[in-house]
C-alpha cells in the first residue's frame, strides 16, 4: 500500500523574488534600457476609464533625451481588443539627466471584461543604448471603485466547507488575519497556516484575491505555494526514487462575493490540489467566510 506522508517544504538555495530575471550581459561602457517590471494591470473602471504609465529604464544618465521605441508584440501574447486601449505614441523619452521615462496607455471601458486580456510590449530601439529584449505583460481588467482603505484589516476567518475527509482537519484554523492591500487597487491578500491542526512548524502561506466587481477572485495562476508537500514513495528502496509533491492553492469555477459599499463582511472561495498530490487527483473547493473585527 502506498504510504504518502506531509512534510514541510524546506527549499534548498537562495530565495528570490517573483520578478527577478535573468540578467542581460553587456558590456561595462554601453547602456541598457530595459522595463523594471515584467507585469503590470491597466485597472479601467466600470463605464469609465483608466490610465497607466509603463516605467522605461535606463543604467545611465545622459545629457541629451534618449528616445525609446516600443512595439506591441502580436500572436497569443496580446488578447486585449484595441477598441479599450489608447497609446498615444509607441515612442516615448527618458529626459535628460534622469533614470526612466514613462509610456503611457490609456483604457477605455468599451467592452472590458473583469477577467484580464493582455497586451504585450517589448522595446526595439533606443538610439546607442543596448535594448533589453525582456517584455512587459500589460493585463487589461474591468474594475469597480472601493472606498479607500475597505477590505483591510482584521477580520475573523471561519471556514464554511466541511473538513475535507482527504485533509482529516480544518484547512485554515478559525482565527484572526490580516488583510493588506496588494500592488493594483482591488488587490488583497492575507497570510494564513495551511492545515496547522499537524501542528508540524510549516510557515504561513500568503493567500492573494482580487475584489472583482462583486467577485472575489483567487490570484496567483493556481500555484500559490502552501507550503506543504507530500513525498510520494514509488515502491523502490531507494528513497531518492521518491517524488516530491508541492499542494498548490488556486482559483476554481466558483468565485466568492462581496458588497463594494460594505466591507464588514466578505466571501471567499478557493482551490486546493491544484496539481494532483498526495493522493488527491482533482483540487477540493473550500469555501470561507471574512468578518471584519473591531
Amino acid at each position: 500500500m502506498k504510504k504518502v506522508f506531509l512534510i514541510l517544504i524546506i527549499a534548498a538555495g537562495t530565495l528570490i523574488s517573483c520578478d527577478d530575471t535573468e540578467p542581460v550581459v553587456f558590456d561595462g561602457s554601453q547602456t541598457l534600457v530595459y522595463f523594471p517590471e515584467n507585469s503590470a494591470n491597466l485597472d479601467v473602471v466600470i463605464d469609465d476609464t483608466g490610465s497607466l504609465d509603463v516605467q522605461i529604464n535606463t543604467t545611465s544618465l545622459s545629457d541629451q533625451d534618449r528616445t525609446v521605441d516600443i512595439e506591441i508584440v502580436e500572436g497569443d501574447e496580446t488578447t486585449v481588443d484595441f477598441e479599450n486601449i489608447d497609446i498615444p505614441s509607441l515612442s516615448t523619452t527618458i529626459p535628460a539627466g534622469e533614470f526612466f521615462g514613462f509610456l503611457t496607455i490609456n483604457g477605455i471601458d468599451n467592452s472590458v471584461e473583469t477577467s484580464p486580456e493582455l497586451l504585450t510590449l517589448r522595446i526595439t530601439d533606443a538610439g546607442d543604448a543596448t535594448v533589453d529584449p525582456s517584455t512587459i505583460e500589460v493585463r487589461v481588467r474591468q474594475i469597480c471603485p472601493i472606498e479607500e482603505g475597505f477590505f483591510t484589516g482584521p477580520y475573523l476567518l471561519e471556514q464554511v466547507t466541511p473538513i475535507h475527509p482527504e485533509n482529516g482537519i480544518l484547512t485554515f484554523e478559525t482565527q484572526i488575519v490580516d488583510i493588506v492591500q496588494g500592488s493594483g487597487s482591488t488587490e488583497r491578500s492575507f497570510d494564513v497556516n495551511y492545515l496547522e491542526g499537524f501542528d508540524i512548524g510549516q510557515p504561513d502561506m500568503t493567500l492573494p484575491f482580487d475584489l472583482s466587481c462583486n467577485d472575489v477572485v483567487i490570484l496567483g495562476d493556481n500555484v500559490i505555494d502552501s507550503n506543504l508537500g507530500c513525498n510520494n514513495d514509488q515502491g523502490t528502496d531507494d528513497p531518492d526514487d521518491d517524488v516530491f509533491e508541492t499542494i498548490f492553492f488556486g482559483s476554481v469555477s466558483t468565485t466568492g462575493s462581496f458588497d463594494p459599499t460594505d466591507d464588514t463582511f466578505f466571501n471567499l472561495i478557493v482551490g486546493e490540489y491544484m496539481q494532483p498530490a498526495c493522493g488527491v487527483s482533482a483540487p477540493l473547493t473550500t469555501e470561507f467566510n471574512l468578518t471584519k473585527q473591531p
